[in-house]
């Protein structure tokens, strides 16, 4: 006996009969004799009552179209058959429309929706494509009904509703200074504190790209050129080549920075 149905999203649910009458009772309205709910009746029960403990929507959708087969309403099978299809195109349809819409919009909600991404782009795109598929993922598993409900109601925006499952941060300064004087560890590499201008351009940039990495949203140096001054002032470290002393470059002619 069927008691728990696996739906096509994964969800387990209680098995539910009146789901099962319900489509056979579509297919017999598509054809000329109409329903028959002693016939409708007779099926589910058969279905439920054979069924394992717990099966999916498909196997279950499976052995409706064995029973209809099995009856003399052979006109309702083609009937189902023809409606599971389409339910199945129209499933389909909904992610190829969406897809659609992202890749012909240039200038709507879609495309606006992030500030700090160019959805017109390849990477914006499959950006878009990722984010846009994983907002159901968040209202079906991650939210709860209150929560569902406040957004349908429009009493609650979740913003950057597709990032919810990653727990990202969003949205921040990069205190540049700090990394600079004190070093930073990334994974399985580490910085030391840099001591002079090109290391610490060097490790504003890597230090930025790790963070773009491990988060989503706009991130910003707020001071660059204040927390880079101090390396600039300091002195560049003599060149040696063979014997010759070429010496710090405004000891070369070079005008010495500020």
């Amino acid at each position: 006996m069927i008691q728990t149905v696996v739906k096509r999203d994964g969800r387990v649910v209680g098995y539910n009969e009146e789901k099962i009458k319900a489509a056979i009772r579509k297919a017999m309205l598509a054809t000329e004799i109409g329903e028959d709910e002693g016939l409708i009746q007779r099926i589910a029960d058969r279905i439920g009552a054979r069924g394992k403990s717990q099966m999916s929507v498909e196997d279950i959708q499976d052995q409706v179209e064995v029973e209809l087969m099995k009856s003399p309403r052979k006109e309702v099978a083609r009937s189902y058959i023809n409606y599971r299809h389409s339910r199945s195109v129209a499933r389909r349809a909904k992610t190829r429309d969406m897809f659609l819409e992202i890749i012909n919009a240039k200038n709507n909600d879609i495309t606006r929706e992030n500030a700090n991404m160019n959805a017109d782009s390849p990477a914006g795109m499959m950006m878009k494509f990722a984010s846009e598929t994983t907002k159901p993922f968040v209202d079906d598993y991650l939210l709860t009904e209150e929560a569902r409900e406040a957004v349908r109601g429009n009493y609650l925006h979740i913003h950057d509703k597709d990032y919810y499952p990653t727990k990202s941060l969003t949205c921040v300064q990069h205190p540049l200074d700090r990394i600079l004087e004190h070093g930073f560890v990334a994974g399985h590499g580490e910085s030391r504190p840099a001591k002079r201008i090109e290391t610490a351009s060097i490790i504003a940039c890597i230090s930025m790209e790790t963070a773009q990495n491990e988060m989503h949203g706009g991130q910003a140096i707020p001071a660059f050129d204040f927390y880079l001054a101090p390396y600039v002032r300091r002195r560049a470290p003599l060149v040696h080549r063979g014997n010759q002393d070429l010496g710090a470059p405004h000891q070369r002619g070079f005008a010495r920075p500020l």
